[in-house]
């Protein structure tokens, strides 16, 4: 996604508009953001060039992987790209159920990764919710999407044997900024077992 919105990106604000536009935000962001990020003056740089600005953040039981890019499409466009994601999936061993008690603006998603031998699979359920407040609170100019885990309570009945992930949350961040959208990834993930953090985050 982020480097689709790279390709399509043209006439790039310049590094002090970002921020400019970053810090206008910061009050509704300070207030009603699920998750706090923060951007450098060298990610308002690497933005201004028309490049991805990707940073990893310090975060207890797991570092933050973040990503943002400043794009000229509509907030609509992206943000419909962002939840079209029904029958769409990057990973093919990745294999996904949709729960019952699923609403619009917030879903509950049972996700299982399948790992070559010898490593055991992974499993998990998301939750994952607009910022409503957010975007009221902001005149709906900061929209943001968040997921993080419920238990394992919540594991569909009949799945395959598999390990819970301890940790699986993040968020999208769409931000009004210089007749753009100004758009924020951010993801830490901890998959249990043997396999090493940095090998997933």
């Amino acid at each position: 996604m982020i480097l689709l919105l790279c390709q399509l990106a043209a006439a790039q604000p310049s590094a002090d508009q970002l921020a400019q536009a970053w810090a206008e935000h910061q009050p509704a962001l300070k207030a009603e953001a699920f998750h706090q990020v923060s951007l450098t003056e060298e990610d308002f740089s690497t933005l201004a060039e028309g490049k991805v600005a990707r940073r990893r953040l310090p975060a207890s039981g797991s570092d933050r992987a973040l990503g943002a890019i400043w794009s000229p499409l509509s907030r609509d466009a992206i943000w419909l790209a962002i939840q079209d994601d029904k029958d769409f999936t990057l990973v093919e061993s990745l294999t996904e159920i949709q729960l019952e008690d699923t609403a619009w603006g917030h879903k509950r998603l049972y996700q299982h990764l399948d790992l070559p031998w010898p490593v055991t699979d992974r499993h998990w359920v998301l939750e994952i919710k607009n910022n409503v407040v957010m975007a009221k609170s902001s005149q709906d100019r900061i929209w943001e999407r968040v997921w993080d885990l419920t238990t394992e309570s919540d594991i569909p009945t009949g799945r395959p044997e598999a390990i819970w992930s301890p940790i699986n949350d993040g968020g999208w961040f769409l931000v009004d900024a210089c007749g753009g959208t100004l758009v924020v990834y951010h993801a830490r993930s901890v998959i249990g077992g043997s396999v090493p953090r940095e090998a997933v985050t």
